[in-house]
């Protein structure tokens, strides 16, 4: 467990993978979120990046002080390692996660804390809400209906296959507080885009207070080729998720009946 960050409240960590054609638009971007919100600080954990992102990385941050920082290895291990390693290095009261494109609009990230601070476990955002907004180009109108429907019947599916109840599995904008995290950590084991998955069961299963919220989201459109190959071994990683929860939750044993008695 890492030791508390007296000197912020809460973090924001930034999963990075082969960034630099944009890290330093990202930086410009975090610099400003942390001076309007002394509170915070921001984690880049560079996840065994094979580009220049880690050595941009570090020029461009090295004068920010310990607002801004970075976590650099050197073997690429998924998404879902890199925000495990980045929340659990943390060490403020509360932890949230953001793709570092910046898909999602850093601002609401104080709503997010807010929600946190007034009695949440975890806050999760929806993209599906009414209430959240998009900022699309026009040249994705052709394949954003697809998407949206190969993501609703996803998480659908994952619904009646898992203990969850958020309709937005997928969205990569997450917060918790430090509690939850360290009830949560030692078991969570994806490290790839599963990670939301298996963090949201986890967290349902272990009966924590899970709250969504709408979202200002820019979209950025996958290939259908890449959401077609993740899709297909999420459907694997969902069995095997759960097998393992009602393998971890069963009824006690006889023998441990026996001996509470």
């Amino acid at each position: 467990m890492a030791e508390p960050t007296q000197q912020f409240h809460a973090t924001l960590v930034l999963p990075t993978y082969n960034a630099s054609d944009f890290i330093e638009q990202t930086v410009v971007r975090m610099r400003r979120f942390v001076l309007e919100n002394p509170a915070w600080s921001v984690m880049f954990v560079c996840d065994g990046c094979s580009d220049d992102t880690a050595a941009k990385l570090r020029a461009l941050i090295q004068n920010d002080g310990p607002a801004l920082k970075a976590e650099v290895y050197e073997r690429n291990r998924g998404k879902g390692y890199a925000v495990r390693r980045g929340l659990s290095l943390a060490g403020t009261k509360y932890r949230l996660f953001t793709d570092v494109d910046l898909a999602y609009d850093p601002d609401d990230a104080p709503k997010l804390l807010a929600m946190l601070e007034e009695g949440a476990d975890m806050v999760v955002v929806n993209r599906a809400s009414p209430e959240s907004t998009y900022l699309i180009s026009p040249r994705d109108f052709s394949n954003i209906y697809k998407r949206h429907m190969m993501s609703r019947t996803f998480n659908w599916w994952l619904r009646q296959m898992l203990p969850i109840t958020i309709l937005d599995t997928q969205a990569g904008f997450k917060g918790m507080t430090g509690a939850a995290w360290d009830k949560l950590a030692p078991d969570l084991y994806s490290d790839g885009f599963f990670f939301d998955t298996e963090l949201l069961a986890r967290a349902e299963k272990l009966g924590l207070k899970v709250a969504e919220t709408p979202v200002h989201f820019r979209y950025l459109d996958p290939t259908t080729v890449r959401m077609v190959r993740h899709g297909y071994g999420m459907f694997w990683e969902t069995l095997k998720l759960r097998r393992a929860l009602r393998k971890t939750h069963a009824a006690p044993t006889a023998h441990a009946l026996t001996a509470a008695k």
